[in-house]
């Protein structure tokens, strides 16, 4: 099913205006291979916390697009990046995920290159080349860009990208910074799966606080989510397949209380605001954002969000993890899991953050394999010549998103809303179109209404 995506057409796949978005996008070969090109080859893309290769050789390996990159920890302290791919024949220079090493040796020929990537080392060098090779032509080949926001390690493809804090723009810093300001390191072992969807899904799910009343009601059913003395359903609460009344009482806010995030080049915020959040009985206490160094860094507007972020493309930040949608194909994504604890947590604050981190999302968690069953199903029926044709739908609130730009960012206050989903896709089109970078900041630009 090929479609036509020229910046001519691009712009029928999505309409803002409507709240409908054409669902071929999320099966089409074609597209697919445009967003790995106008997307994943230009986004400044995650690559992995400076805590996680605290000494000289440690590496960590991270797929941007269908390139894999190294991130090297250098002798100096300092960090570097390089493609996974040797440059004598192509083989893939390490097969490790993660580790440490003094030198990276190909398993192809022997060919040997050092923390910084310089080739310091080809097996019979004399003998068989006859000493004319250049060693200072073939050092492994470092990505175009990379940089290192707060612990954040990211890096683009795109020698042309603006610096990494102008990508992420004043609202992406504070989504950032929700995180980081408090002081984190990774807990070793990446939780990582597969889930036969389009990875759009994945992040439209990011934040969709509409499903959660019926996706995760066998979640509430057993116990697993803690119950409130507060329903969350309207007043005739829901009914199951069979017509039978369902009372869901929710852990999480009521959805009166709500706030959207949008910026440009399409990085977004939504969820329950910290008000909400606070107010709610099971909440907890989160002293951290009494810390003056986090009251700085995240500023006014970052103090009220409670919910979930989104660095556009993929990267998924929470209050204690952060998850990549990694694209394999249209119809499979590869999901990773990085969990944060606070340098200055406790044991017992630890283990209760790890615990919740496996049990909550990840290849175990109760939430991600209900909506991985949603998902893998949305993305299936897209293949039907009937099927495909019929919109995906975020009309919720639409058009009355008044927009308020404040602070050097524009948010929506209202109740449960598709806003930052919507923009998302928006985004998305004028990233296709592959438009320069500064028509593409300005072409998503927030809107006074959404």
């Amino acid at each position: 099913m090929a479609t036509n995506v020229d910046a001519d057409h691009v712009d029928a796949l999505v309409s803002l205006e409507r709240g409908e978005i054409d669902r071929r996008i999320f099966s089409d070969e074609e597209i697919f291979e445009q967003e790995l090109k106008q997307i994943f080859g230009r986004a400044w893309l995650f690559l992995c916390h400076e805590t996680q290769i605290p000494k000289a050789g440690d590496f960590f390996e991270t797929p941007m697009g269908r390139d894999n990159v190294l991130t090297v920890r250098q002798k100096d302290g300092s960090i570097r990046a390089f493609l996974n791919t040797c440059t004598h024949r192509g083989n893939a220079l390490c097969r490790a995920e993660e580790g440490n090493t003094k030198a990276f040796m190909c398993t192809y020929h022997g060919w040997s290159f050092n923390l910084g990537g310089d080739l310091i080392g080809i097996p019979d060098s004399d003998l068989f080349y006859k000493g004319d090779i250049d060693r200072s032509k073939y050092g492994l080949r470092r990505v175009p860009q990379m940089a290192n926001y707060h612990g954040f390690v990211f890096a683009t493809m795109d020698a042309a990208a603006p610096p990494i804090e102008d990508f992420l723009g004043t609202a992406g810093r504070m989504f950032v910074d929700l995180v980081a300001a408090r002081g984190v390191q990774v807990v070793p072992g990446i939780q990582k799966f597969v889930i036969d969807c389009n990875w759009k899904l994945t992040v439209d799910n990011v934040f969709d606080w509409y499903h959660g009343q019926i996706t995760h009601m066998s979640a509430f059913g057993i116990g697993f989510l803690p119950t409130s003395e507060e329903s969350v359903t309207d007043g005739g609460g829901a009914q199951d397949t069979l017509g039978r009344k369902i009372e869901l009482r929710g852990s999480i806010p009521d959805g009166r209380d709500e706030m959207a995030v949008i910026a440009e080049y399409g990085h977004a915020h939504s969820g329950p605001t910290a008000r909400a959040v606070a107010a709610h009985p099971l909440s907890g206490v989160q002293k951290w954002r009494e810390r003056p160094e986090v009251i700085e860094a995240i500023g006014p507007v970052g103090m009220q969000l409670g919910g979930h972020s989104n660095i556009f493309p993929t990267c998924w930040l929470t209050k204690s993890q952060l998850s990549l949608r990694v694209p394999i194909s249209p119809t499979r994504t590869e999901i990773w899991w990085f969990t944060f604890v606070d340098n200055d947590a406790t044991p017992e604050s630890r283990a209760a953050t790890i615990s919740q981190a496996i049990h909550v999302f990840g290849p175990a968690g109760f939430l991600e394999q209900e909506d991985g069953e949603n998902w893998a199903q949305a993305t299936k029926q897209t293949h039907g010549a009937r099927s495909a044709q019929v919109p995906h739908l975020l009309k919720m609130d639409l058009g009355r998103g008044t927009v308020v730009h404040e602070h050097g960012v524009s948010r929506i206050e209202s109740t449960t809303n598709e806003h930052a989903q919507l923009w998302t896709f928006h985004a998305w089109a004028q990233w296709m179109k592959g438009l320069s970078w500064d028509a593409l900041h300005a072409a998503t630009a927030p809107p006074d209404v959404i």
